[in-house]
């Protein structure tokens, strides 16, 4: 076990066992002073850290950003004035008119995760703390939070209206709502929120480790839980006499054959959609009649045109550099553990966390459809439409992120202890 500051290690102090739910490992941890964390010393994965914020703290953030909420989503953030008429756009009316007016699936994606799932997540957090004062165990809410917490991404959001901003203003006159303000200091606290608040810290305060984990043990009788990163001894059974995790019920040692069939099987149906969502319009502009179709590149060179090369480096990174390099990726780690390649385990691990923490970015692109539908409306002098690419991209996004999350980095880890087991034994 490695730590952020240096512990004294001796047989009175309290420690346990857990496995660590990258690499399998099993590790031995001290008690943590505040302000230290528990890392794995094969992967380096954090285990435990005490630098979290409390529950009571975070349900504030929450409780705050519900009440800025209304502001940041229904009232007008950019206006722009088109022939005197003043036109406003909000994050509710962009998916409204996207809705209405015959793309009603790709303002579903949006909706998801720029109303709906920061809302969810703000009030998941307000009702655990409900729960902890009530001495309630909301098994359900903590999975609930594990599982919405990658999808709030309203940071994207917000730098999806500084895209809009650029591309906007070279038709119109723009200016700035006075509940802009509302909306980036909703972003920002929901930012701070989901960095501050670490689901498998909650679960621990509402099911502590298990006793009989504090006590040496073989490492190969201790079992994990990937939903609720729980390492313990005894699972119970279900109906059916699957084994699942004592403390959030779900289903352990799901073969390794069923995961890699579920990550391909998202993996390929994402890279099909990609096809179309390359190809096709991702937009279409009408000047005076006259329309102008964007596909994701022409979108990007447009920006270099207008000498906004900033803005298409962002562009470009979020909607075509960071969806491809996840695919191929992907499809390098799966053909690592289908053909039991030895590469650098160290690499390895690391291109799987970037895949991680840059797949929800590829949103961006969907998000400035959004704004750009309730600034630029039908029977105008100029005219926006939402291209047929539109959908296929988004749904490109979700299949890769919910691929990635189904990968078990632990096939990884299985070839590399094969080969070090090889090498040791010759």
């Amino acid at each position: 076990m490695t730590v952020n500051s240096s512990v004294n290690f001796t047989k009175a102090n309290f420690y346990r066992i857990t496995r660590c739910g990258d690499c399998n490992a099993v590790v031995k941890i001290s008690t943590l002073q505040q302000g230290q964390s528990a890392v794995c010393p094969r992967c380096h994965n954090v285990l435990y850290a005490t630098s979290r914020w409390s529950l009571k703290r975070c349900s504030i953030i929450a409780l705050s950003i519900l009440i800025l909420m209304p502001f940041a989503l229904t009232y007008p953030l950019i206006s722009i004035d088109l022939l005197g008429e003043k036109i406003d756009a909000s994050v509710w009316l962009g998916v409204w008119k996207m809705a209405t007016q015959g793309f009603s699936y790709t303002a579903f994606l949006i909706f998801i995760c720029a109303v709906f799932m920061p809302i969810a997540f703000a009030l998941l957090v307000i009702l655990l703390q409900l729960s902890k004062m009530m001495k309630i165990k909301p098994r359900n809410l903590l999975i609930s939070l594990g599982y919405i917490k990658p999808w709030v991404m309203f940071d994207v959001y917000l730098v999806a209206l500084g895209v809009s901003i650029f591309k906007v203003r070279e038709y119109a006159t723009l200016e700035v709502d006075i509940y802009l303000i509302a909306f980036v200091f909703t972003a920002l606290l929901t930012t701070l929120l989901f960095i501050k608040i670490n689901p498998n810290e909650v679960w621990n305060d509402f099911y502590p480790q298990s006793k009989a984990v504090n006590e040496l043990t073989r490492a190969e009788s201790l079992r994990y839980c990937h939903s609720c990163q729980y390492s313990f001894i005894n699972p119970l059974s279900d109906r059916k006499g699957r084994e699942i995790c004592p403390r959030c019920f779900s289903q352990i040692d799901i073969p390794p054959s069923i995961k890699l069939q579920r990550t391909w099987a998202l993996l390929l149906a994402g890279i099909i959609m990609l096809f179309p969502a390359n190809l096709l319009p991702m937009s279409v502009i009408y000047l005076n009649g006259a329309p102008s179709a964007d596909t994701l590149m022409s979108g990007v060179i447009s920006f270099m045109e207008m000498g906004s090369y900033f803005i298409a480096f962002i562009v470009f990174t979020a909607s075509i550099f960071v969806p491809i390099s996840k695919v191929l990726i992907m499809l390098y780690l799966l053909i690592c553990v289908h053909f039991k390649l030895k590469h650098s385990i160290r690499w390895q691990m690391r291109l799987l966390h970037i895949v991680h923490f840059v797949g929800r970015w590829s949103m961006l692109d969907l998000f400035v459809l959004a704004l750009m539908m309730s600034l630029v409306t039908r029977g105008q002098i100029i005219d926006f439409s939402v291209g047929t690419a539109a959908f296929y991209f988004g749904a490109a996004v979700f299949l890769t992120m919910i691929a990635a999350e189904q990968f078990d980095s632990r096939l990884i880890w299985e070839i590399y202890d094969r080969q070090q087991a090889k090498h040791t034994n010759s």
